[in-house]
């Protein structure tokens, strides 16, 4: 079905998306004789630099066939035989690679992951629903019964590495989409079962759970697929569900247009803007986050297509194009976002994470991570701090205070005052190796063939690589008061035995997990915050166990906020100035 949109509220997205579509198709093979022609991966069949191509590039085929389809504003794709021949290309490049027992690969031979499998049934499913009437009868037979061996496998093979929500809520449609598709009454069971799952999991702060905490980047994702589920099935607790973890995603909305970031489980600042623009006519708050969002795009503090590598750039696409299409379901909006009007201090018990508002500034930090925040300027909607926790580096080991063990966190509670305690736990950054590529092909081509084995190794693999904790013989304990025109810290670093320290940091960003949806870059990095001198603090931590750091963020109504340091801070002969402007 061709669908109306409204050109103004839709122009921002189509105009990221449309200026990024070149850039798809150039991952695609086009060329109708080449031996792999129909394939996404460009780095496989272009330049070689790959043995193996990745079964997830074949998403691109969605966001080409809405292209093919709706007659955006603009859109030279619309109605394109070349487009459509290329779309049916990727389809069909992407049957040959299912496996008999109907599972895909991911990202290696034999993964056979049931999470990337049932994604791409959903992906034929959403293509072949926009190609109706294009698709011969033979592809279609070998389609619906690619889809029924998909849906099967990822019934029987569970993806157990770990409770992600956005994942599971991409299950839940493909389970839908077979069931409208084959008529089977089982995968609508399938698909209901896994949304009961995701409500059960869903936190009492409203946010759905990304690796045991809130992450407000792929937040946006999973309220995307709920939305269209929804959307689909009308369901009334999923719309309960979507409002409450809308009205939490709400406060992760910072003043210049950027969203989470490292005080969200996985780092990321990921922007899916269709679920909010598909609610905007049931949740007022969905709609006050698509129209500030929309406003907001052009600053690119979240991720966009133009920022975006190949691994999000389709899916990003294709919310960006839903996006379009859903965005005249609601408009002038009176509501107004936390960033833009909350005054106070909010608490997200299970999360850890606390918002406090002035009219100087908004900050969001996580006590669960060590009080790791970012703070923005509310008069100049700028970002005035952040930082990612302490670095210790000792005994050629590197310890973080964001990697803190489970039960860290809020110990105490004031209206004003945040206090929180963290075990600080080693950071092991692993990066492939010839060795380790050898040793992983190896798996591949022997283990990888039984499915339940592989499923063991991924749970390995991700529990080394994102879950593990393993904690140090370090201790920070933060307070962060809250005023009017300022916010103050208060660091105390302690060393449980005596260890030689060799370096002391308080680090504006760092990442201490695997996550490749983190680290993209936005503007708002070339902002020049200081940090408080921290020299020193090693020498202090080594010969007497204890360090403390204090400073305070002041903010003023004419002028840059200032870093100034506290009576109780580590200064040393070469410290800063008492008070340091923060450089716009």
């Amino acid at each position: 079905m061709v669908r109306q949109l409204d050109p103004n509220d839709a122009a921002a997205y189509l105009r990221e998306a449309l200026s990024q579509t070149p850039r798809l198709l150039s991952f695609l093979d086009r060329e109708t004789h080449s031996a792999s022609y129909g394939s996404c991966d460009r780095e496989h069949w272009a330049w070689k630099f790959r043995d193996f191509p990745l079964g997830m590039a074949q998403s691109a085929v969605y966001p080409l066939a809405m292209l093919w389809r709706h007659p955006f504003p603009g859109n030279p794709y619309h109605n394109s035989p070349q487009i459509l021949a290329w779309t049916i290309a990727g389809m069909e490049e992407t049957l040959r690679r299912q496996h008999a027992n109907g599972a895909f690969d991911a990202f290696t031979p034999n993964e056979q992951d049931p999470g990337p499998t049932l994604a791409l049934v959903h992906i034929l499913c959403a293509t072949s629903r926009l190609l109706e009437g294009e698709i011969s009868a033979p592809f279609r037979s070998r389609l619906l019964s690619a889809i029924r061996k998909g849906c099967d496998f990822g019934a029987i093979f569970e993806q157990d590495h770990g409770f992600v929500s956005n994942h599971w809520a991409l299950f839940a449609l493909a389970f839908l989409d077979g069931h409208e598709l084959l008529g089977e009454a089982r995968y609508r069971q399938h698909a209901e079962q896994i949304i009961g799952r995701i409500l059960a999991e869903q936190s009492a702060d409203g946010w759905y759970r990304e690796y045991g905490g809130p992450d407000p980047g792929y937040e946006s994702l999973g309220i995307n697929y709920l939305a269209l589920y929804w959307q689909r099935t009308g369901s009334a607790q999923v719309l309960d569900s979507l409002r409450r973890s809308v009205g939490f995603y709400a406060y992760c909305l910072h003043p210049d247009g950027s969203v989470g970031g490292v005080y969200g489980s996985r780092h990321t600042s990921l922007y899916f803007p269709a679920g909010f623009e598909i609610l905007a006519g049931e949740i007022p708050m969905a709609a006050a986050v698509a129209r500030f969002m929309r406003g907001k795009l052009s600053s690119g503090n979240v991720l966009t297509p133009a920022v975006s590598d190949a691994e999000n750039l389709p899916p990003l696409l294709t919310s960006y194009l839903e996006a379009g299409l859903s965005a005249a379901n609601a408009r002038d909006v009176a509501l107004r976002l936390p960033c833009e009007v909350f005054q106070g201090v909010r608490r997200f018990q299970e999360s850890g994470i606390c918002v406090a508002g002035t009219s100087a500034y908004y900050a969001v930090v996580n006590a669960a991570k060590g009080g790791v925040c970012r703070v923005f300027d509310r008069r100049s909607a700028h970002l005035a701090y952040e930082d990612s926790g302490y670095l210790i580096r000792a005994s050629g080991r590197t310890w973080s205070s964001q990697l803190s063990t489970a039960g860290a966190g809020a110990d105490r509670e004031e209206r004003e005052t945040i206090y929180c305690t963290a075990d600080l736990c080693e950071a092991r950054p692993l990066l492939p190796t010839p060795l380790k590529f050898m040793f992983l092909r190896f798996l591949n081509l022997t283990l990888f063939r039984s499915p339940s084995l592989g499923s063991w190794i991924r749970g390995r693999i991700v529990a080394r690589l994102i879950l593990a904790k393993h904690s140090g013989p370090f201790r920070l304990r933060r307070e962060i008061s809250f005023r009017e025109e300022e916010i103050g810290f208060r660091d105390a670093l302690q060393a449980e035995q005596p260890t030689p320290v060799e370096e002391v940091a308080l680090a504006r960003s760092f990442t201490g997990i695997h996550m490749g949806s983190a680290k993209y870059f936005h503007p708002a990095e070339l902002t020049e915050t200081l940090l408080p001198d921290t020299r020193g603090l090693a020498s202090e931590l080594t010969a007497g166990r204890e360090a403390v750091c204090e400073f305070s963020v002041r903010f003023f109504a004419a002028a840059s906020p200032e870093l100034v340091s506290g009576a109780g801070t580590h200064r040393s002969a070469a410290a800063r100035p008492e008070a340091t402007l923060i450089n716009r």
